[in-house]
């Protein structure tokens, strides 16, 4: 293995192993720019996964139409055993843990990636996949707002 290989290696492995370290932020940003989630899709995702409609499965499934739909059901890949059997939905939610760490979301997984950690970037890859997909996600429901507390009153 030549030099420039095993440095490549060798980062790779640092950032897998920065990745399983790393806790999962819940935040997303709100909105998403698309535009700019193509760009980050193209750098960081496009070495394994296509998203275009006529894509095709390579070393990672293809993703036209993964937002929304079920884990670990895109036709003819071939996933790990805990990914065929996971029974939930590629909401934003889903994609923002994903893009952070598989593996907090399903052990075993055979993809590992340098986390997204930055919610603005997150929130601009799951709004370019949203952008190819048909697929339809109930937005998450905005959290409950507590009701206010009443003045207490001096009786006399």
């Amino acid at each position: 293995m030549g030099p420039k290989a095993y440095a490549a290696v060798l980062i790779f492995a640092l950032s897998a192993g920065a990745a399983q370290a790393q806790a999962i932020d819940p935040t997303l940003a709100p909105g998403g720019d698309p535009a700019h989630g193509e760009q980050l899709f193209k750098q960081r995702c496009s070495t394994c996964h296509q998203a275009d409609k006529t894509g095709k499965n390579g070393v990672g499934p293809l993703l036209y139409g993964a937002y929304g739909r079920m884990a670990g059901k895109e036709p003819g890949f071939t996933y790990s055993d805990n990914l065929k059997a996971a029974t939930f939905t590629w909401t934003p939610e889903k994609l923002n843990q994903w893009v952070q760490k598989p593996a907090s979301l399903v052990p075993g997984v055979k993809m590992f990636l340098p986390p997204v950690t930055a919610p603005k970037d997150r929130a601009d890859i799951i709004a370019y996949l949203k952008t190819h997909s048909t697929n339809v996600v109930a937005e998450a429901p905005p959290a409950a707002k507590k009701p206010a507390k009443k003045a207490a009153t001096k009786k006399s």
